[in-house]
């Protein structure tokens, strides 16, 4: 996929970013207003992350502007682009955007979504240098929680799960996250929750311990617990602890009185309350016609006034 648009970055209008030449910009639409924003963004976003992650980029990088909903999707396939604004291939320090889209969107979400694939690139830097790369729900986690959310996916998802005891084992989002939607927006919540409850604990600079080490080729474990003075699993156990409210069925009980779907939740027990309401009219009507048949059966064969 990615050879394909190399190939058609020959036909872009190339734009170097300032404050180097670590970055090319690709563009299809010239040096238009998306363009401006990502060479003025990216050098900033680039010295932060870096420093913030332990890890520094190594030779060029390049960012490709599609114009068009259509031409990114082309170039993106197999993506979720019901969810995606951006998609980063650290394996060639590559990041692709939707530049239609993020002209739909706030200013905010383009600049997350920007800090958020320049965060994998960073990351990628250990499979570059040779070694293995950390599992996916940490380079998740990591670039989610440097880099900010855009509200793309359902939030309520993650409390839901939480309240249910529905996250999926850590150990489980190793390689890939789920293709269903909710999941996958689950997913992406748990891993930053995760590494937000680690630097909670521990400080940021557990996350550049784990990732220098990983750059040195320390696996992922090895590398986890040096930083945390803990495995994986126990951390895990203790952040599943941290969520549990200290009265669950309060949780429960808003979520069946407030969530919009619940059969049980604030419009259905208005509509079981207006049934009810309609059941006692409808039963005190019918009792007064049963009165008035009997009255008039005992005025029968009487003569009645006129009105």
């Amino acid at each position: 996929m990615l050879a394909a648009s190399l190939k058609l970055i020959g036909m872009l209008v190339a734009a170097a970013a300032p404050g180097g030449d670590r970055w090319t910009i690709h563009s299809d639409r010239g040096h238009d207003r998306v363009a401006r924003q990502v060479a003025a963004l990216l050098p900033r976003a680039q010295r932060e992350l870096e420093q913030r992650l332990g890890l520094e980029l190594h030779g060029h990088g390049s960012v490709v502007l599609c114009g068009s909903t259509a031409s990114f999707r082309r170039e993106t396939p197999g993506v979720d682009h019901r969810h995606t604004l951006g998609v980063a291939y650290p394996a060639r320090s590559t990041i692709l955007l939707n530049c239609e889209a993020i002209e739909a969107a706030p200013y905010e979400s383009f600049a997350v979504t920007l800090r958020h694939e320049l965060c994998h690139v960073l990351v990628g830097e250990i499979v570059r240098g040779g070694h293995r790369r950390v599992p996916l729900w940490f380079d998740e986690g990591v670039a989610v929680y440097t880099s900010g959310k855009v509200p793309l996916y359902n939030p309520q998802a993650f409390e839901l799960a939480v309240r249910a005891r529905a996250l999926s084992p850590l150990a489980e989002l190793r390689e890939r996250f789920p293709g269903d939607p909710t999941r996958r927006g689950v997913a992406y919540e748990q891993s930053e929750s995760f590494v937000r409850f680690v630097v909670r604990r521990h400080g940021e600079q557990a996350l550049r311990t784990i990732l220098r080490a990983a750059a040195r080729g320390v696996d992922f474990e090895p590398a986890f617990q040096q930083a945390t003075g803990g495995s994986v699993v126990d951390l895990e156990a203790q952040w599943l602890a941290s969520l549990t409210p200290r009265w669950p069925w309060l949780g429960w009980a808003a979520n069946v009185l407030f969530h919009p779907y619940s059969a049980f939740g604030v419009f259905g027990i208005m509509t079981l309350l207006a049934l009810a309401s309609f059941w006692v009219y409808w039963r005190r009507r019918r009792r007064k016609y049963e009165q008035w048949e009997r009255e008039e059966g005992s005025h029968a064969g009487k003569e009645c006034p006129w009105a």
